[in-house]
């Protein structure tokens, strides 16, 4: 004999009884059926019929299914931007995003949107303890649904949405305030303690790190194909079947971009293509066509204990790139070219963030880095 299914249950930690509205192929719906304290006065058999009451009327509404949704209501224009966008990568983040917010906010008019439920989804997620870029990362994912339903869809969204997110404050700066920057010597030091392991992948990510002023991200990323050696170019784009088949190595804010090879660097690859093996396909390969490190985070991690070796402070690789960036603009680079050489979004990242204006004592592109 099965056991029949329950149709309510009392949560005392949310001081409320909650229906189980049971659906065939989906989880179970689960609408608060009573507060506690409206219960307290009752009798046990008044309770019982209260919430049958209320049970009934709540299952009117998902009777034959779950009750039509409309379209103007986030639950159904989230998932009509789930549908319809076109999509080069996974959408579960997004689903999560979506998910996680109605779980807070509650369904809702896309045109109720304000300020007040935003706070109450951040305020929410730091309960939980989420990171500030974490809760960024939700907003970004929201924005960027609300952008796509005015664009495409203003039947459901005339009105554009904007979200006041999250702000990060992540970067870790010397005393004086300036982003870390290393003299000749450190860097000198730093690679001599790279070519010490003997592993050509670590010296390729200092290289390419040191004078193309490149990403992590983007080195790792990195494949042979976009290195033209001929014409002088290094190609940065999105990478399909990154790290494996199926998924999608996206740049960072869509900073495609072609830039010249350092003098220096050129050199240095065409004797390293020396030392590859025929099938080799990236960068960062693993001697038979496939990506050596599955993680950026496992070069993040390897290159942690090179800088303490070299007895050096600050981000591993980032610091290298700071450098650069401050080395070209005191040799008179102009700042717009510096920007497009980065691939930062806007100038002020390239002046407010990664410049250390000690550094800067006056006199070139990225032949100009010593």
């Amino acid at each position: 004999m099965s056991r029949p299914k329950r149709r309510w249950k009392v949560e005392k930690a949310r001081n409320r009884v909650v229906g189980y509205i049971h659906r065939e192929g989906k989880p179970a719906a689960r609408p608060t059926l009573a507060l506690l304290k409206e219960l307290e006065s009752l009798s046990e058999q008044e309770v019982s019929l209260l919430l049958a009451e209320r049970y009934q009327k709540a299952l009117l509404k998902y009777e034959d299914g779950a009750k039509k949704t409309s379209p103007t209501r986030f639950s159904a224009a989230s998932q009509i931007y789930l549908n319809e966008k076109i999509w080069s990568g996974d959408t579960q983040p997004y689903e999560s995003t979506f998910q996680k917010l109605m779980s807070i906010v509650g369904d809702f008019e896309l045109a109720a949107w304000d300020n007040k439920l935003n706070k109450k989804f951040v305020q929410a997620c730091e309960a939980k303890k989420l990171s500030d870029a974490t809760i960024n990362k939700h907003q970004r994912h929201l924005q960027s649904c609300f952008n796509w339903l005015h664009e495409y869809r203003d039947d459901l969204l005339g009105k554009p949405i904007k979200i006041q997110k999250k702000i990060i404050t992540t970067r870790i700066k010397q005393p004086d305030g300036e982003p870390t920057v290393w003299s000749a010597d450190e860097i000198n030091a730093y690679r001599r303690v790279i070519d010490d392991t003997g592993n050509l992948n670590y010296m390729r990510v200092f290289m390419l790190a040191r004078y193309q002023i490149m990403r992590l991200g983007e080195i790792w990323s990195l494949p042979m194909s976009r290195i033209d050696l001929k014409n002088g170019f290094i190609i940065i784009d999105n990478v399909q079947d990154f790290p494996k088949e199926g998924k999608l190595f996206r740049v960072k804010k869509k900073q495609t971009r072609k830039i010249e090879i350092h003098p220096v660097l050129m050199q240095w690859l065409r004797y390293d293509m020396l030392a590859r093996q025929p099938d080799e396909n990236w960068l960062l390969d693993n001697g038979h066509g496939r990506p050596a490190f599955a993680y950026s985070n496992s070069v993040s991690a390897a290159f942690r204990k090179l800088r303490n070796a070299a007895g050096l402070k600050g981000d591993p690789l980032h610091c290298l790139r700071r450098t650069g960036i401050t080395e070209m603009l005191a040799n008179d680079v102009p700042a717009v070219k510096v920007m497009a050489l980065a691939g930062h979004y806007s100038i002020d990242t390239t002046l407010a963030s990664y410049v250390n204006r000690s550094a800067l004592e006056g006199s070139q592109a990225l032949a100009k880095i010593s």
